[in-house]
């Protein structure tokens, strides 16, 4: 939309978002009488902007149906109880109520000074509202006196909308970056080894098994992760898509929500680090069961299963991956048990969903 200089009688000028001089509006509507009201009129109609006019009283004189569309109704012309703006009711910007002889209107009717680029929020008679931005302009006669003023209004209820979303996506991009930062420090704070290159390897894949869970998150504009697939996508290196593949994978359709899908993520790398080091991926012949449901509580039950490998025996020691499973699981006020079998190793999470 293009921004005009607009000049005025009284040797004022801005500029208006409306692609239109306001000075030759108020002339077409001063002379509107007589054999050119009709043309004025249909003229009036036709402007591509909100436009009503008021004379020195307040009474409303004249609107387009883009006003009246803006409003949600269609006000009595001249009507002594429909002064200042044609609104069912309106609303400054902090939410606090705007009673009609306060409004922007009113004021240039009692000052004579313009109003430019003012935000008014505007409650129809059905509950909804719009966010309006008016630029008012006193019309004066030849001695200088105000006698009635014309306001020009854009409907910038979408464009206020779309602000706040982006507003929102910044905050939510700031707390995910700050979490992700700190499930990266906590990987890098808690993880040891033998060797500088082990431990390099260490942190490599459990950064990586954080990298892969956001990557769902980008895909679902960070609704969270479905189960199945962040299962999937953890234990890939171990399942070859057969029949008889090592892995099996089964479950109801489960949305996690973000915090809950970083935690079952990395569960489920170092279930299969330990696993492919001392447990049942380690041989040729194991297997490893990711099975889940819903219990009565409302909470998920994930179970891992291995079969087929060494026997299982308690660790000596809680390492990281013990640790890490029971403080993240345990941040989310859930419970994780482990059953060391001679079939092999079972853990079984529960995590509440709400």
């Amino acid at each position: 939309m293009r921004r005009s200089a607009i000049s005025f009688a009284n040797g004022s000028s801005s500029a208006v978002a409306i692609g239109f001089p306001l000075s030759v509006l108020i002339s077409f509507l001063s002379a509107s009488t007589g054999k050119s009201s009709g043309l004025i009129l249909g003229f009036f109609e036709q402007l591509p902007f909100a436009v009503y006019v008021c004379d020195r009283d307040g009474l409303v004189l004249r609107y387009n149906r883009r006003a009246a569309e803006l409003w949600g109704r269609s006000p009595k012309l001249g009507d002594p109880n429909e002064r200042y703006c044609g609104s069912y009711r309106m609303f400054r910007p902090d939410g606090s109520l705007l009673p009609h002889h306060q409004c922007p209107m009113a004021d240039v009717l009692r000052t004579g000074v313009s109003v430019r680029q003012q935000e008014v929020h505007i409650e129809r008679p059905d509950g909804s509202r719009g966010i309006a931005l008016v630029d008012i302009e006193p019309i004066k006669d030849s001695g200088g006196n105000v006698v009635g003023a014309v306001n020009c209004f854009q409907d910038i209820t979408e464009r206020k909308l779309s602000e706040a979303q982006i507003v929102n996506l910044a905050r939510e991009a700031e707390h995910r970056t700050k979490n992700i930062l700190s499930n990266v420090l906590a990987t890098v704070r808690l993880s040891k080894s033998d060797t500088s290159e082990d431990l390099k390897k260490l942190i490599e894949g459990r950064i990586d098994a954080l990298a892969k869970v956001h990557t769902l998150f980008v895909e679902s504009r960070w609704a969270g992760a479905e189960l199945h697939r962040l299962a999937t996508q953890e234990l890939l290196a171990y399942s070859s898509g057969e029949k008889d593949a090592r892995v099996r994978i089964e479950g109801p359709a489960v949305m996690l929500e973000p915090s809950t899908a970083q935690t079952v993520a990395i569960s489920l790398h170092e279930l299969a680090t330990n696993a492919a080091k001392y447990g049942s991926l380690s041989t040729a012949s194991g297997r490893v069961e990711i099975l889940w449901f819903l219990a009565p509580d409302g909470r998920l039950s994930l179970r891992w299963i291995e079969s087929g490998g060494p026997a299982a025996a308690p660790p000596r020691h809680r390492g990281f991956g013990t640790r890490i499973l029971e403080n993240m699981i345990g941040q989310l006020k859930g419970e994780v048990r482990f059953d060391w079998r001679d079939q092999g190793l079972a853990c079984v999470i529960a995590l509440p969903l709400a």
